[in-house]
């Protein structure tokens, strides 16, 4: 009789129960919000601070035009003099007597402005370039008698790009949002998973309870037992940060799509990635399961527990190649190796460059790779209960199969 019912039930009420759990659980959104919430205050501020230190401001200066395009009223409205000893004014800057010196170049559109000026800080400083562009800049405008075409030298227009695919508008770089999110979703889960699926296996064979527990119940049933129990703690887990990030979306998705337009949602493939999703976290608690099987000790797990995390995300490090040449043979072999296929095939998915039939093809394998990493872990589990001493060899495996 089975008794899969059993193992999930204590394994999920043992780790819910523990006040160590929620404490976990819930300080790091706790401590994510206030973080955010002091970060954006002290943003705001200091950009506030930077942008009107770096503003242009009237400043008595004095200047030098070899171009011949200031206005002398212009240059007045902001504190500038023509200069007639520019050596003096230069030495009156160092010496702190004079704000600054400006050097308009005869060609201000291939040659910089030189600015002399007496220090005002690291970020007020900036306000000198700043005051030197407005100068020239509003100095151009005057000389145009048409509004419009000073409306577009101070402010050049927007362009609205349209395109097109197979006939239809294509639905831009917006698009690919919603699929990423299955993305971030796989690597937090992994992060999750790795030690709670690798602990709750070793620990009965470190506590020597293997072989009592195996009398009750089958080698399968624990196995798959603890896997589905685990994967529930991480859904309680995953509910408290899901929640209060969806309040949140709720008030940003509104004042972002007013700005860079709307979201478009694919159901072909958000239903893809949600099944990479699901499959890749299969196939996540297998390879974590397995280790955990194949070891006599949390501390011997952790070389193991490493590498397998590793072999999970290395494909997030090649992402952007992976969506800027997502046919390139690199990527196709990260498309189908096992272990990569989670993270490769939703960036794939998300930027619209998995096909439907290899979209197939990716869920089947990642299906069929955890199915047979589970059944791998239970046999491990089965073989090596007793083994205390060692870590479990690819040669003890092979004459397991022998006998």
């Amino acid at each position: 009789m089975s008794r899969i019912g059993t193992v999930i039930r204590f394994e999920f009420v043992r780790a819910v129960k523990k006040p160590a759990f929620w404490i976990g659980t819930l300080a790091l959104p706790f401590v994510i919000i206030v973080v955010s919430l002091l970060v954006g205050v002290g943003q705001a501020a200091g950009t506030d601070s930077a942008v009107s230190s770096s503003s242009a401001t009237k400043t008595p200066f004095h200047y030098v035009d070899h171009s011949g395009l200031v206005s002398e009223s212009v240059a007045a409205r902001w504190g500038g003099t023509p200069s007639t000893d520019p050596s003096g004014d230069r030495a009156d800057v160092v010496a702190g007597r004079l704000d600054a010196l400006v050097v308009f170049p005869e060609s201000p559109s291939t040659d910089s402005i030189t600015v002399t000026a007496k220090d005002r800080g690291l970020f007020e400083n900036g306000g000198y370039s700043s005051l030197a562009q407005r100068v020239l800049e509003q100095s151009v405008a005057a000389e145009v008698d048409d509004p419009e075409a000073v409306s577009i030298l101070r402010s050049p227009p927007t362009a609205d790009v349209t395109a097109y695919a197979n006939g239809k508008v294509a639905p831009g770089w917006l698009s690919i949002v919603p699929p990423l999110v299955y993305v971030a979703a796989f690597f937090g889960l992994v992060i999750l998973l790795a030690a709670r699926m690798v602990t709750v296996v070793v620990e009965e064979k470190e506590n020597r309870i293997s072989e009592m527990i195996l009398t009750t119940v089958t080698a399968g049933d624990l196995i798959r037992g603890k896997v589905v129990a685990m994967l529930l703690v991480c859904l309680v887990q995953i509910g408290v940060f899901l929640v209060p990030g969806l309040l949140s979306l709720v008030v940003v998705v509104p004042l972002v799509a007013g700005r860079v337009g709307d979201v478009v949602i694919d159901p072909w493939r958000m239903l893809v990635g949600a099944l990479l999703l699901l499959g890749g976290v299969l196939l996540a608690s297998a390879l974590f399961v397995t280790v955990g099987a194949a070891v006599p000790s949390i501390k011997d797990a952790s070389t193991l527990q490493s590498a397998a995390i590793f072999s999970l995300i290395i494909p997030v490090y090649a992402a952007f190649f992976v969506m800027t040449s997502p046919s390139s043979p690199v990527a196709t072999f990260f498309t189908y190796f096992p272990t990569f296929t989670p993270v490769t095939a939703m960036v794939r998915n998300a930027v619209g460059a998995l096909s439907p039939v290899e979209s197939v093809i990716c869920v089947v394998e990642v299906f069929a790779v955890a199915f047979v990493l589970l059944w791998f872990a239970q046999y491990l589990f089965r073989h090596s209960v007793a083994q205390y001493g060692s870590k479990v060899t690819v040669r003890q495996v092979l004459s397991w199969r022998r006998r």
